[in-house]
């Protein structure tokens, strides 16, 4: 999956996760950290990125990001989260430890990506 699509899913999650919607979200690979404006809430997402301006819009089991034209779909579970991205027709899941820290496993890249979400 796309890197802006991976950042934004771990920043919804997290924020689904702690109740309460987050203002930015670093992206490990990438060395940068990303603003990102709008509300997280567990029956709707509206949230713009500073990065490029995209959008992420709808109920978490049904987003689309208005960026790449393409929906994906996210399932809150006990420990963690997983979905499927329909732009690169590809599963992830994901964790979440203390401190606003997310590992995300990508399929189509095959391995852990992490960030960290304040």
């Amino acid at each position: 999956m796309a890197p802006e699509h991976r950042y934004m899913i771990a920043f919804i999650a997290a924020s689904l996760n702690a109740g309460r919607t987050f203002t930015h979200v670093y992206d490990h690979d990438a060395q940068r950290e990303v603003a990102v404006g709008g509300v997280v809430r567990p029956d709707r997402v509206e949230v713009i990125e500073g990065a490029t301006g995209a959008r992420i819009s709808g109920e978490p089991k049904a987003l689309f990001h208005h960026g790449s034209q393409s929906h994906i779909q996210l399932a809150m579970e006990d420990a963690g989260f997983s979905g499927y991205d329909y732009g690169s027709k590809s599963h992830f899941r994901g964790l979440f430890q203390q401190g606003g820290v997310v590992h995300l496993f990508d399929h189509g890249s095959g391995r852990y990506h992490a960030f960290h979400v304040k």
